[in-house]
């Protein structure tokens, strides 16, 4: 797999933190320059930032760093904790490093790869022979499914229990009445 992405480093305040997994957002401070009055105005930049290991709390001053897209809007991760608010650093999880963050971007790459190539896709074929001859480790099909099961156990177990609610409580919107009343 290749190297990071080059990044830019900035350093910000944590707005929002423990609304969403593994994700906060950062406020970036900076200057806008306004032509007509000749004058520079503060203003500010907000940006959804990864944290993996959720260890930011709100009013913490952070370095992110710009790299890979973790999902549709995160495009930074958290690379320091320059200045804790609250709880001290010690008492938090840690944050993961770059390497560490690579190496867990390469490890669930190859657990796709192997599910991909036992169905047959060439190019996953081709990546998990480079990582033999490489001798990089290759997980078995099952350890690399085993996560996705769990996943989906999961996803499982809480979609039945959104529906049990449902029918424990036994309202149905008018919609849900109208169909049950066109069915019979």
């Amino acid at each position: 797999m290749s190297a990071p992405l080059a990044s830019s480093k900035t350093i910000g305040v944590v707005v929002s933190a423990g609304k969403m997994a593994k994700a906060v957002r950062v406020r970036i401070a900076k200057q806008e320059w306004n032509k007509q009055i000749r004058k520079h105005f503060p203003s500010s930049t907000t940006y959804l930032v990864s944290d993996p290991n959720s260890s930011l709390r709100e009013g913490d001053v952070v370095q992110i760093a710009s790299g890979w897209r973790s999902s549709k809007n995160i495009r930074h991760v958290v690379s320091s904790i320059v200045a804790p608010f609250g709880p001290p650093i010690s008492e938090r999880p840690p944050v993961p490093t770059a390497a560490e963050l690579l190496a867990e971007r390469q490890r669930l790459r190859m657990e796709k790869d192997v599910r991909q190539a036992s169905r047959g896709r060439l190019a996953s074929k081709r990546r998990v022979e480079e990582a033999k001859a490489e001798g990089r480790e290759v997980p078995s099909l099952e350890v690399a499914s085993a996560r996705i099961r769990a996943l989906e156990a999961a996803e499982r177990e809480r979609q039945s229990k959104g529906q049990g609610v449902k029918k424990d409580r036994g309202v149905l919107s008018e919609k849900e009445k109208r169909r049950v009343e066109r069915g019979s």
